[in-house]
């Protein structure tokens, strides 16, 4: 039985890393996983969002079967359902010391696991503008707990995980940035904004994208930023994924260190992305764009041969897959499909027809359902809302820049995926089609665009409700 080091970051789009073809960042310790491992090309998030798409992976179930669709800390009921099976579990039961390191957020998916808390551990910033936040500061305390872990491990095989906060700590700096960046020192020239950062076809948007500034607070803070406070951004994204790198490679020498590292399987991914200025888009929410959906998911490890896997996944897949790798009888329950042949280097694609995203609402107050679709030569999207659909060509417009849904000559294309999604919809028993947007309609009150916003956003009015 092999060991398993599992390696989570929060909020890291595969497109900012250079796996995944990005020459800009800085971040080594991942490049050497990548380097060393069998690389997913698309591999796709469950939800936009840390608590859904975490109880998600853990299970391999999609959002609305978890029934955990938002961050809200009470889902209306206490945890997840004990008649859905989790990963901790399938391995604890396996044999396996199973034990998780960090971040949580999974309304009960860690069920299995032998929790290990973390607390914050204060650092000097590195440049005064560029702030830290709780992320930076618990994922120093969780790489030492790793660390200690890793030169102590059970006599027994282990499933270790390290779910690192970073670089979510962007979120914090965009809320210290607000009004317009702060002055850097900086170390190196800022980084050029995405090809897909100014485009002209906001009004062929669903409404909900064109006023994704009146639901979340962190768009909101960036609705009027100029391209430098935008390139200013970027380079603090970029410097949070330097400095969870870092943590990163203390924790990969500790592997070393063991002696464990030729018997033991390294898995690296993200919960979900980041909006890197594309569409000036930042952080995540309820779209469904490359930027804060396609992550990166690699495993590496000395009984692989470093390859690179085509087709679309899933999050989902990571569970089933595992399985297969420690030989564990996997539960018939699992949604997402096992890429053993692909690992073992037998096919060089994966064999998903499709993968799934979901979208409900991040905390309450402006829900508009939303669900994404894609099998890697088209993506589509559909809100709950009128004339809301959208319909990319994934092959010939990867940055996601004109939708296809209202173009006459795309109409077959559309009835296709929109049968393709209530074909699933119908298998997974998701309740989509009964779902109703709510929100107040003041917070479309503003010209399109969100440079045109003006007030506070309805996630902010919530924070505001539950103090009165």
């Amino acid at each position: 039985m092999k060991n398993i080091l599992m390696i989570i970051c929060d909020q890291l789009s595969a497109s900012a890393l250079k796996a995944y073809g990005n020459s800009y960042v800085d971040a080594p310790n991942i490049d050497k996983i990548a380097k060393n491992g069998v690389v997913f090309e698309n591999a796709y998030t469950t939800c936009p969002l840390c608590q859904p798409a975490r109880s998600s992976f853990w299970t391999s179930k999609y959002p609305h079967q978890t029934k955990v669709i938002s961050n809200l800390p009470n889902q209306g009921f206490s945890t997840l359902s004990k008649d859905i099976v989790t990963t901790g579990e399938l391995f604890a039961n396996a044999g396996y010391d199973t034990v998780h390191f960090g971040k949580d957020h999974s309304y009960g998916g860690l069920r299995g696991f032998n929790v290990i808390p973390s607390v914050e551990v204060k650092i000097p910033r590195h440049d005064e503008a560029i702030n830290y936040d709780y992320e930076t500061y618990l994922d120093v305390d969780t790489t030492n707990k790793v660390i200690n872990y890793l030169q102590n491990t059970p006599d027994k095989p282990f499933f270790a995980v390290a779910d690192l906060q970073n670089p979510h700590n962007i979120c914090g700096y965009i809320g210290e940035n607000m009004e317009s960046h702060k002055q850097f020192n900086l170390e190196r020239d800022l980084p050029p904004l995405p090809d897909n950062y100014d485009f002209d076809d906001i009004k062929n948007r669903p409404e909900f994208i064109q006023f994704l500034c009146c639901a979340h607070r962190r768009q909101r803070h960036a609705a009027h930023w100029n391209d430098d406070d935008f390139r200013h951004y970027l380079y603090a994204y970029y410097y949070y994924i330097s400095l969870v790198d870092k943590q990163i490679g203390n924790i990969l020498t500790a592997l070393e260190d063991s002696g464990k590292s030729d018997d033991t399987l390294i898995v690296f991914f993200a919960d979900h992305g980041e909006g890197m200025a594309s569409h000036k888009l930042v952080t995540k929410y309820g779209a469904f764009y490359e930027e804060t959906n396609r992550v990166p998911l690699v495993f590496s490890g000395s009984m692989l041969k470093p390859s690179r896997i085509d087709g679309v996944c899933s999050v989902l897949d990571i569970l089933p897959t595992l399985l297969d790798f420690a030989d564990i009888e996997k539960p018939e329950a699992l949604e997402g499909i096992s890429h053993i042949k692909a690992l073992m280097g037998l096919q060089e694609s994966t064999d998903n027809d499709y993968v799934c995203g979901e979208w409900y609402d991040e905390f309450k107050d402006y829900t508009v359902p939303g669900r994404m679709i894609t099998d890697g030569d088209f993506k589509y999207i559909i809100y709950r809302e009128e004339n809301s659909e959208e319909l990319y060509d994934m092959q010939n417009d990867r940055l996601e820049t004109v939708n296809l849904a209202n173009n006459p000559v795309y109409t077959e294309k559309m009835a296709y995926y929109r049968a393709l999604m209530k074909e699933h919809i119908v298998k997974t028993k998701d309740n989509f089609f009964e779902l109703q947007s709510n929100y107040d309609k003041l917070h479309r009150s503003h010209q399109i665009g969100m440079h045109n916003h003006s007030g506070l956003s309805s996630v902010e009015l919530y924070a505001q409700s539950l103090k009165k």
